[in-house]
């Protein structure tokens, strides 16, 4: 056993966690806990930008239910990673962003790379917070953990001065409780009379909904949500992390929870009975707004400040967000299933409608329309694969056409829409589950924020395949300009051949501008074993999505 300093003591803490994998790029005021992490055997996943490790651990985390951990140099490391911590924040993460500092007794002198990394990390975050004393390093890392993980998830930040990481302990200061002992480990349920109340309602309801979103994705299981809906027959909606929680295939899935994606979500509008599982009303629903003024709601979420915001809500159910699936579960199964045939069959038809217009637009012709390019990849596609989505107007078709059917496979760039997080993410999934395909969909615009990360890829075996939709511009604000302004500023780009860029860094590369020429090229980039780029030639213009915003705005 080395000599144990601070770095061992937080290193250790982080196992005791779980933690096996750190994302970072490594810097001075974090070197002795990366001394530490080797002697502990900890991975350090490292990249050629802070912001792409933050993406990482943000995807890892979604990916794998579980928290993850980024680690930087004080100063300059946390500045560059911070850039994706308001992205972690809006899409409730639980991400431990760690980062160094200069010694503790030289703050406030303008010591080196000084800056108040808590004050900065604090407003997007759950909870940010100074280790000024190795005897409290595992309480601190108890508190962030337990900060991140309670409630709503979320990302929190610790900042660990080097000398603190310097100063040697003995083995009696090493953690002295593990995380069950530190943090409620049980599910809390929520009242058993508005249980029963929130069942009356969907049992009687002539046109329910289900709705599930963000938190459901660190408490439900599937098997749970599959046993709610069968025993309710309810329609059941998913969105942001919650996608693939339950198969889009299941009989009573139908989808995207969001009306400007999936024109059966717009049935939302004559619901009379709405369970939201940790779905908030924000934005997308114009506040709860969209339902209609009769509807009652039934809102169950970990947090009490969520339930009855922006609209009142009939019953608010409190808890685990499991625990509440199971208890209505049981309530449902007892009281039967409602008589809604012709609304389920309504909603079913929307739906396929729905799809059956968007395939309409594959075949128009070159440049390729996005459709062509995610109808043919539907051949390629297997239930394990992971599909990551980054970019404007491209990919919101893929968003409204392509299935999610499993968690944490379908990742979207979260509420701030923080462009460039694809392949970040789409290197966590290849990292979390090595055997599966994982395939960024991004545009060219994206594709430029971590382009070198291709090198990161090499490095460490990460093959993942990004198939670009190239349409040289940056679509979705040149939709939103064109439509406001009658003329586009600042946002077109010039064809390049990005394809011939990975290729020169010793990657697979291929260039496609013909329908059936998508699938094939695709095919040999996965089974080149190497990470690659399929970048294809599309037509620019307004996604399903891009027409909602403009017409919310415009009122037309």
């Amino acid at each position: 056993m080395p000599n144990l300093n601070g770095g061992h003591l937080f290193i250790r803490c982080l196992k005791q966690e779980g933690i096996q994998k750190v994302f970072t790029i490594v810097g001075d005021t974090i070197l002795p806990l990366v001394d530490a992490a080797a002697d502990e055997g900890i991975e350090f996943i490292d990249v050629r930008h802070e912001g792409a490790a933050m993406h990482m651990a943000d995807g890892y985390a979604r990916i794998t239910g579980r928290p993850a951990v980024a680690m930087f140099t004080g100063g300059p490391g946390f500045s560059n990673a911070i850039s994706g911590l308001p992205a972690i924040f809006t899409s409730e993460s639980p991400v431990i962003f760690v980062a160094g500092s200069a010694e503790l007794p030289e703050k406030g002198m303008t010591t080196f790379q000084e800056i108040d990394q808590v004050s900065m990390a604090a407003p997007v975050t759950k909870g940010s917070w100074l280790i000024h004393d190795r005897r409290r390093i595992p309480e601190y890392v108890a508190t962030a953990f337990r900060t991140a993980m309670s409630g709503r998830p979320g990302p929190v930040h610790l900042t660990l001065p080097i000398d603190i990481q310097e100063q040697s302990i003995s083995e009696e200061e090493l953690p002295p409780y593990l995380p069950q002992e530190y943090r409620n480990m049980g599910r809390p349920q929520g009242d058993a009379g508005l249980i029963e109340e929130a069942a009356s309602l969907l049992a009687n309801a002539q046109r329910p909904v289900i709705i599930v979103g963000n938190p459901a994705r660190y408490s439900v299981d599937p098997e749970q949500l599959e046993a709610l809906v069968e025993a309710t027959g309810i329609p059941i909606f998913t969105v942001e992390q919650a996608r693939g929680l339950i198969d889009d295939e299941h009989p009573l899935c139908f989808g995207y929870a969001d009306g400007a994606l999936n024109r059966a979500a717009r049935k939302f509008r004559e619901a009379d009975v709405v369970l939201l599982l940790g779905k908030r009303l924000d934005h997308r629903y114009r506040y709860g707004q969209i339902f209609d003024a009769d509807a009652r709601l039934i809102q169950a979420d970990p947090s009490e400040a969520e339930i009855g915001r922006n609209r009142g809500v009939s019953v608010g159910l409190l808890g685990d967000l499991g625990a509440i699936t199971e208890q209505l579960t049981a309530a449902a199964k007892q009281k039967g299933k409602s008589r809604i045939d012709a609304w389920v069959a309504d909603v079913k038809k929307e739906r396929d409608g729905w799809l059956d217009e968007l395939r309409g637009h594959a075949g128009e012709g070159e440049p390729l329309h996005p459709l062509d390019v995610f109808t043919e990849l539907e051949s390629v596609i297997d239930e394990d694969t992971f599909i990551v989505m980054d970019g404007g107007d491209y990919v919101q078709w893929g968003r409204s056409y392509l299935k999610a059917r499993k968690p944490g496979h379908f990742i979207r760039l979260g509420p701030l829409s923080h462009l460039g997080a694809g392949i970040p993410y789409g290197m966590a999934a290849k990292l979390a589950d090595p055997d599966s395909k994982v395939i960024v969909l991004c545009g060219d615009g994206s594709f430029g924020f971590y382009t070198m990360e291709y090198d990161t890829c090499l490095r460490h075996n990460l093959p993942i395949t990004t198939v670009m939709g190239n349409d040289s511009n940056w679509g979705i604000d040149k939709t939103f300009q064109l439509a406001y302004y009658n003329r586009a500023v600042g946002t077109d780009l010039e064809f390049r051949r990005y394809d011939r860029v990975v290729e020169a860094l010793g990657c697979h590369a291929e260039f496609v501008e013909k329908a059936e020429d998508v699938a094939p090229a695709v095919t040999r980039a996965i089974g080149s074993g190497l990470p690659s780029l399929v970048n294809v030639v599309v037509k620019p213009g307004a996604s399903p999505l891009a027409d909602a915003m403009i017409a919310r705005r415009t009122g037309r």
